[in-house]
């Protein structure tokens, strides 16, 4: 409370330029001292991918030139990095910093729009600085938090665009979109938002025309170097038709969502469930006061930015894909700004007292149950990944690298990116990621027989006689029970390197 009495006081604002470039500073700190070797084995795709483009010029894996990233523009932005360091697996994660941080000065520069004033904000900036899934990957060297930052920009160009501007925001929702195809759900409803709202036809064609010149040009080339515009990943991904539903994965989404927002989800629900009470009382003033409330929070730019996140989840949600923590993460800062303006709104019904004990209640509820996931479920997670998951496959690369009795080598397996990026082997991919041929397969053994290759990499969930012909020999280079496949996986599992002679 003592810290709450300096909270309000004048002089915290003027710590404000201090104080924001501190905080886009912590995800990447804590990251750093709590999981500072955890990378995804997408992030090992992303890295086969950008030393393919830089040796080949070509978007290859190991060799083979394949639709096999859903964000190519991600691959080129960390290949011409990779030109200045020299080492693909520090530049991605020295990017993936550099978008982090710039993730928090740029909401904090969109909550600066709606005038938002500093002690709000500064506990905005700190929900999100905190955001367990955020710190999880802000180093990884994945696109999480460069999808973040050009969300946040799609926002700020959302709410200074005007009719007579000449604007980019086509231009740059296309360069977005080929850093994650969810971008396509920003397009649409913003598109729909100008055709409601600006009603300007001259400002809409441009607008349209420089979204599909941008993705027109991607899918050409994809087209011709790939014989596709559909990524291997949405292929291998989205397979049921739309309205097959599973419920675990129903639930497992929704869990997401609400784990990457805790905190602004218990603040929405008491301020809803508040302004409903005082909508259905009698006194004609608290029912002006629920009116006036709504009037001011439901803009057209706000109802958009909500579309915007319930496309995006009822996309996956009806195509029955599971949502990665990463996948959401880029409308976390929308959802925090949404929050904000309620919060900031909030105080025009309340007294002093009342909206102070909500923002320490907000504050409470971001240090306990953010910090609670981070140290009980996400460091321990991570760790568990590096220490199993990646050592055992970085391993497992150096066994077939070493191995000199054979040249041209190939290995198949579901989880490509460590030893495509080490092995030096040629990859089959089981899951088809990164190899389109291998949608050509009903299952693994066909496809594995239909390439034979040199190695076989295995879970226990998978049984070599399911796989490989019984007269075919193979042999157990390598084999070890592996801790830590993820949050959702956290029990070990045995893997299995084989050798095949067929």
């Amino acid at each position: 409370m003592k810290f709450f009495e300096l909270f309000f006081i004048e002089k915290f604002k003027e710590s404000e330029r201090i104080i924001f470039p501190i905080l886009s500073l912590v995800p990447v700190i804590i990251a750093l001292l709590f999981m500072p070797e955890f990378m995804g084995d997408d992030t090992y795709i992303h890295i086969g991918f950008i030393k393919g483009l830089l040796e080949t010029g070509k978007f290859s894996f190991t060799g083979t030139e394949t639709y096999g990233s859903t964000s190519p523009l991600w691959v080129i932005i960390n290949s011409l990095f990779s030109l200045i360091t020299s080492n693909p697996e520090s530049s991605i994660r020295i990017l993936s910093g550099i978008f982090t941080i710039l993730t928090i000065l740029l909401l904090n520069y969109l909550l600066k729009l709606f005038d938002l004033n500093v002690n709000l904000r500064f506990l905005l900036i700190l929900s999100l600085a905190l955001n367990p899934f955020f710190i999880k990957w802000s180093i990884s060297g994945m696109e999480a938090s460069a999808t973040m930052s050009f969300l946040i920009i799609c926002m700020i160009y959302l709410f200074k665009s005007k009719d007579d501007s000449i604007n980019y925001y086509g231009t740059f929702i296309g360069l977005s979109f080929l850093l994650r195809p969810e971008f396509l759900v920003v397009f649409v409803f913003s598109l729909l938002f100008f055709l409601k709202v600006r009603k300007n036809f001259r400002f809409i064609i441009s607008f349209v025309t420089q979204f599909l010149i941008v993705i027109s040009a991607w899918f050409v080339y994809a087209f011709i170097h790939f014989g596709t515009i559909i990524p291997n990943t949405f292929r291998a991904k989205a397979k049921d038709s739309f309205f097959h539903i599973e419920p675990e994965k129903l639930l497992r989404n929704i869990k997401v969502l609400v784990a990457g927002n805790f905190p602004e989800f218990i603040i929405l629900v008491i301020i809803i469930l508040s302004l409903i009470f005082i909508k259905f009382r009698k006194e004609d003033s608290a029912k002006n006061i629920s009116r006036k409330y709504f009037t001011i929070i439901l803009k057209p730019e706000l109802i958009t930015i909500l579309l915007w996140i319930v496309g995006f989840y009822l996309f996956y949600i009806l195509k029955n894909v599971t949502i990665l923590s990463r996948y959401s993460l880029m409308f976390v800062p929308a959802i925090i700004l949404l929050t904000g303006i309620l919060l900031n709104n909030l105080n025009t019904i309340l007294n002093e007292k009342i909206y102070r004990f909500v923002l320490v209640s907000y504050l409470t509820i971001i240090l306990a149950i953010n910090n609670f996931i981070l140290f009980n479920t996400v460091i321990p997670s991570s760790n568990n990944f590096a220490q199993g998951f990646q050592n055992t496959f970085k391993k497992i690369s150096e066994i077939i690298k070493e191995d000199t009795s054979i040249t041209n080598k190939s290995v198949a397996l579901t989880d490509v990116g460590i030893v495509g990026t080490f092995s030096s082997a040629k990859v089959y991919d089981l899951a088809g990621l990164v190899e389109s041929d291998r949608f050509n397969y009903p299952n693994y053994a066909e496809y594995v027989f239909a390439k034979k290759p040199d190695y076989l990499i295995l879970r226990e969930e998978a049984d070599i006689s399911e796989v490989i012909p019984q007269n075919v020999n193979y042999k157990i280079l390598y084999q070890k029970k592996v801790p830590g496949f993820g949050i959702n996986s956290p029990e070990p599992r045995t893997v299995t390197l084989y050798k095949i002679f067929w």
